[in-house]
């Protein structure tokens, strides 16, 4: 066990290798190129979550964690006009990236080991690629050492956590009909490139943040639905997969209004520098919780 973060650093590195532009799944990476399809929309509708912060600090310097996906993350903030670097364990994909104009900037960085300066970066962001790590509390903390003003992490929302009585009795009948169908509970979530699903919480943060006497977070839950597909299926109103997801993302958007689930997604900002009153405003604005923590009394 003492070396399982090390399996799954190559585990992970290796997986990249049918991605390449001459792996067997060449074809699936290239969609990560199109701007047209229903996946890309998906995408999207996360990133546009972190687009008050770019608004407010047109400045910034940014660095992306864990982007190996032809650092699409950090295209959508090369976009915006900012100064953005892409990392991930593996540089397969960024180099060819590079080659074909998509990103300006990468390096090959492991998250738990970043090799920066503290306070090197304005802001890190980590989409989607947190619940990767095999020591993902250890990545959170480097990220906070080598960012200025912030973090933000859009990440699988833990479900079972700060559940309401409705939520609860709402996810036991859902169990129940589940064990009559025959389908399978899952609790413990693991993914085909041997990691466990580590999703996060607002009360997870919370607790980062208070630990590090730091004073204001921000959340905002966004609700997603993957169906097989989309990665190829063109975005145009009748699109049959488009009309499904939109429709699973309306239950979910209901169901989360009332109290019955969580959302899907969590996005979470850690200021390290407190956001002015416009910033808060801007958050607000698009459904943020902004929060201020309580000052530690002792330090």
């Amino acid at each position: 066990m003492e070396d399982f973060h090390f399996k799954s650093y190559q585990k992970h590195q290796d997986h990249y290798c049918a991605f390449s532009k001459d792996g067997e799944q060449k074809n699936h990476a290239n969609s990560w190129f199109e701007t047209d399809t229903v996946d890309y929309w998906r995408h999207k509708r996360m990133y546009q979550t972190i687009d008050p912060i770019l608004n407010s600090y047109p400045n910034s310097c940014w660095i992306t964690i864990g982007d190996g996906r032809y650092g699409t993350d950090a295209r959508y903030i090369q976009e915006k006009g900012l100064d953005v670097l892409a990392t991930d364990i593996s540089d397969l994909l960024l180099k060819e990236s590079k080659q074909k104009g998509f990103i300006q900037k990468f390096e090959k960085q492991n998250a738990e080991s970043l090799t920066f300066k503290d306070n090197q970066f304005d802001f890190a962001f980590c989409k989607e690629a947190y619940h990767h790590f095999p020591r993902p509390m250890i990545s959170l903390y480097e990220l906070l050492r080598v960012s200025k003003k912030g973090v933000i992490l859009v990440e699988p929302n833990d479900e079972y956590i700060s559940q309401t009585i409705p939520s609860i009795l709402f996810s036991f009948i859902k169990n129940v009909v589940k064990r009559i169908l025959g389908k399978k509970i899952i609790i413990h979530d693991f993914e085909e490139t041997g990691n466990y699903v580590f999703t996060i919480s607002q009360r997870e943060i919370v607790k980062v943040a208070l630990g590090m006497n730091l004073k204001t977070i921000a959340f905002k839950g966004i609700n997603d639905k993957y169906c097989e597909g989309v990665e190829f299926e063109r975005l145009f109103a009748k699109s049959k997969l488009f009309r499904c997801i939109k429709r699973w993302i309306t239950l979910f958007d209901l169901l989360t209004k009332l109290k019955l689930r969580q959302p899907s997604l969590l996005t979470a900002i850690i200021f390290k520098e407190a956001p002015s009153n416009d910033t808060i405003q801007k958050l607000k604005e698009v459904g943020y919780l902004v929060q201020d923590l309580p000052k530690n009394p002792y330090i």
